[in-house]
């Protein structure tokens, strides 16, 4: 910055304002440090930023599976949107283990980690509130907390339950169930009230329609492939993510169970395999990518000290073959 300063003739505070874009310099003035620090090939010194501004420009994601297609987008979307904004992004994957994100939380916050978001928090709530306290800023996606306490990015899960129960409902199907992910996903809670709520006002709710399995292909496999053994009490299955859906079209395959003839399945998140599999399959669309975009620009405001209401967005149904036809 000294030999910048000295080629420019101006000070070293004269050159920092034009760096971090703060202050006031002429237009002149501006141009020609901008022009020297080309030339002289000058590169920031990222210790130095961080001893100027008290800031380290790196956030933490924190993300339960990246096995999972839908998080892997999220992680894409985030990356950007933090290079855009001058920052590096540590990724985090903790399979879905609340003792792993306790772990990568205080590593972040050891390390001085500006801001963090967390993707589907398995950490109760005041657990959670406890290390998100220890960042500048921080959002969760997925569940909504205190605006003290952290941005919330979530999608409207019970108006996408709603609309994929209307297109079964149109359809004809009478014996709709609903395959829940874990009961510590908040998303999961928020989708299965909707779907109880739904069902009662129908008048046609069991308790026995509710089905829950780990998140993955294999449980929900093993899960309906042991009830298509004894009988399947239900003729259209929702399911919590793409994912478990897969999994449910395989064992119902195998079962000579015919999809959508006899059945007819519903995921959620339109991950890339959700057209590949057989039938291709109806699921409810939310922007991966603009969750991850979302999530880090709020995190970027909360820096900023704009604390901004919870991000809501909404799924769109993707109707393909699983679901099947509405009557003529």
């Amino acid at each position: 910055m000294a030999d910048v300063a000295r080629a420019a003739g101006v000070s070293k505070q004269t050159v920092s304002r034009v760096l971090n874009g703060t202050g006031h310099t002429s237009a002149a003035t501006t141009a020609r440090i901008e022009r020297l620090i080309h030339e002289l090939d000058y590169r920031r010194s990222g210790v130095a930023r961080s001893l100027a501004t008290n800031a380290s420009f790196t956030l933490g994601l924190i993300v339960p599976a990246l096995d999972n297609p839908y998080y892997a987008e999220i992680a894409q979307g985030a990356e950007w949107a933090a290079w855009a904004g001058g920052y590096n992004l540590f990724l985090s994957n903790v399979f879905y283990d609340a003792a792993r994100e306790a772990a990568a939380l205080e590593s972040l916050g050891d390390r001085g980690t500006d801001g963090v978001i967390v993707d589907t928090p398995s950490l109760p709530d005041a657990q959670l509130s406890s290390f998100l306290a220890r960042f500048k800023a921080a959002v969760v996606i997925g569940r909504t907390v205190p605006i003290e306490v952290a941005g919330s990015i979530v999608v409207d899960d019970a108006a996408g339950i709603r609309l994929a129960l209307r297109r079964l409902y149109a359809s004809g199907r009478e014996r709709v169930a609903f395959l829940a992910g874990p009961e510590r996903f908040g998303s999961s809670r928020v989708r299965r009230e909707a779907f109880t709520e739904a069902e009662t006002a129908r008048g046609t709710f069991s308790a026995a329609q509710v089905l829950q399995a780990d998140s993955s292909s294999e449980a929900s496999y093993d899960l309906i492939a042991r009830l298509a053994r004894k009988g399947l009490s239900f003729d259209a299955l929702v399911c919590f993510n793409d994912v478990m859906a897969a999994g449910a079209l395989r064992a119902l395959f195998d079962a000579g169970i015919r999809v959508p003839d006899e059945v007819a399945v519903v995921g959620h998140d339109d991950i890339p395999m959700a057209r590949w599999v057989h039938p291709p399959l109806s699921t409810l669309r939310v922007s991966k990518r603009e969750l991850g975009v979302s999530a880090v620009q709020t995190l970027l405001e909360r820096l900023n000290a704009q604390n901004a209401e919870p991000t809501v967005l909404a799924p769109d149904l993707i109707v393909r073959e699983s679901s099947g036809p509405l009557p003529d």
